[in-house]
């Protein structure tokens, strides 16, 4: 439809009668109060945001310090003097006799499978780290993969997955097959993670 200007001229004063008004009322004095902000120092803004990014430092390294000695406290160096790192204390235990279908204990146990190598893998998580662990041929469970528990950091993850991307990286390269049900785990437990 194709107003010409006489349409168009009566259509704006037709509007500007029902309108008028309502435009040449004074601003009310409650709208002038939110419209009035006080002015920001920018300086005493940017300082703030400084020492702020200072506690987040010293935050950081104070949680990478007592992640450390976690780590230290809880896994030891394998016997014979070789350079892997072997699970120990609760991890260990765990990793050798907790089901994942049965969780229980500061540790949790999420995956059991087998590895493309043939050794028997299991992935775990604590309060502050998650894992993943392949058990050798004397018996130890070496660590192939830890990371800060809930390391998502925002980054994609499995649903319902507790385990940080880069464990899940490892499970995925290390895994020859399907996960363990719990009838199998149950069963090669019992067998003593024989291969």
């Amino acid at each position: 439809m194709n107003l010409n200007d006489e349409q168009l001229k009566a259509e704006r004063r037709r509007l500007a009668a029902a309108f008028d008004d309502v435009l040449n009322e004074p601003v009310p004095d409650r709208l002038k109060a939110l419209l009035v902000e006080p002015v920001v120092d920018l300086g005493a803004v940017r300082a703030q945001r400084r020492s702020m990014s200072n506690w987040a430092a010293w935050g950081g390294m104070a949680a990478t310090l007592v992640l450390g000695t976690l780590i230290g406290t809880r896994l030891a160096p394998s016997p014979g003097g070789d350079e892997r790192l072997v699970a120990s204390g609760a991890i260990a235990t765990a990793l050798e006799q907790q089901l994942a279908s049965a969780p229980g204990g500061e540790v949790a146990v999420q995956l059991s499978f087998k590895a493309k190598d043939g050794r028997w893998c299991r992935s775990f998580t604590t309060s502050a780290v998650a894992g993943l662990a392949c058990r050798e041929a004397d018996g130890a469970w070496a660590l192939q993969q830890v990371a800060t528990a809930g390391a998502a950091g925002g980054g994609m993850r499995q649903a319902a997955s507790s385990l940080p991307p880069a464990v899940l990286t490892a499970v995925d390269e290390a895994m020859a097959g399907e996960a363990l049900n719990a009838e199998q785990e149950r069963a090669v437990r019992d067998a003593g993670w024989a291969p």
